[in-house]
């Protein structure tokens, strides 16, 4: 037998067939990283495991019930905080419409309509600047420069989404 096979049976900590155990005996007698090994793990078998100090199981149990108890107020708290963001965003952009839904419903439309053809020529307008500085930049940015921003760019979203995905995961203890 060769020196891997009987280190493979001392790192799994298997037993020595019956056969094989003089070959071993006798390895470990020229072998001294085998000897050494073998040593450690008969070390490692006499040695006591020590026991917890009395009441950790019930302070452990306390500390997590705290702890959860704290993250759960935590999620209310920033439910309640996006709640009333989101109530105060819907608020703000219904204020304009708020005076003309007590007045008559073709005020109300025509309110509405005026807010869907503002935003689509806001959109527009912003395509076409975007499209003009676009025709604009090609003259000067190079195109290496350019490849090393959306790399840089591409890298930053990459994080970012990690980072993201990282902090929806629960948290263990």
């Amino acid at each position: 037998m060769d020196h891997q096979h009987f280190e493979e049976y001392l790192l799994n900590d298997t037993p020595i067939p019956r056969e094989e155990q003089s070959a071993f005996d006798a390895h470990l007698k020229v072998c001294s990283s085998c000897a050494a090994l073998a040593e450690v793990n008969r070390s490692l078998k006499h040695v006591v495991m020590a026991a917890p100090a009395a009441g950790f199981a019930t302070r452990f149990q306390v500390r997590l019930a705290a702890q959860r108890k704290v993250q759960k107020r935590r999620h209310l708290f920033g439910l309640l905080i996006l709640l009333l963001s989101g109530i105060a965003v819907g608020g703000w952009y219904a204020l304009p419409f708020i005076p003309t839904i007590f007045l008559s419903p073709a005020d109300l439309l025509t309110a509405w309509a005026q807010t869907l053809s503002a935003t689509i020529l806001l959109i527009e307008t912003l395509l076409n600047a975007a499209n003009v500085i676009g025709r604009v930049a090609v003259g000067f940015i190079s195109p290496q420069f350019f490849a090393l921003a959306l790399g840089t760019l591409s890298l930053f979203i990459f994080g970012w989404m990690i980072s993201l995905q990282k902090a929806s995961l629960p948290q263990t203890i």
